[in-house]
């Protein structure tokens, strides 16, 4: 699994506890805040087998490399970077999980769709497209509002393994 603008590293955290056959995170940031270290910690003292199965590592996230059997996640990469997230997953085909904020409006991409729907709506429906469009299947969800208002989920898994 591999959590891009990964922040604090916290969904790596959350998605190993839910899901234990992963034997490690990547979790990756232009910056990773001095903090990170401090979440770490407290969170492996409450789960000992999150210990050391999540490496923080600060890079350019085009500089990852990633793989077909990857999970690329992120949740609440501002702007563009849903938009590189996404594009990086596809470049090798893996799967892929999303929560889009902070929808540019001015240079993203709303597909013609802005005479129908709102914005950020248009956006996320052209990034479902295109993930379409490229041999994904596509799941789209909703999160409760009350744990954030961005709440839009988007999922893509290639159609041909």
């Amino acid at each position: 699994m591999v959590d891009l603008a990964c922040g604090h590293g916290l969904l790596a955290q959350i998605l190993l506890l839910l899901d234990d056959s992963s034997p490690e995170a990547v979790a990756v940031d232009q910056r990773i805040p001095k903090s990170a270290a401090t979440l770490d910690a407290a969170l492996c003292e409450d789960w000992p087998r999150l210990k050391g199965r999540v490496r923080l590592i600060e890079a350019d996230l085009r500089s990852v490399p990633l793989y077909r059997e990857d999970l690329v996640v992120s949740a609440h990469a501002c702007g563009g970077l849903t938009d590189l997230i996404l594009a990086r997953a596809v470049e090798v085909g893996a799967r892929v999980a999303v929560l889009p904020c902070c929808h540019d409006l001015k240079t993203g991409d709303l597909g013609g769709l802005e005479g129908w729907l709102d914005g950020p709506m248009a956006m996320d429906a052209t990034r479902a497209a295109h993930l379409r469009n490229h041999g994904y299947r596509v799941f789209t969800q909703q999160i409760p509002g009350d744990i954030t208002p961005k709440n839009r989920l988007l999922m893509g898994e290639p159609d041909q393994p």
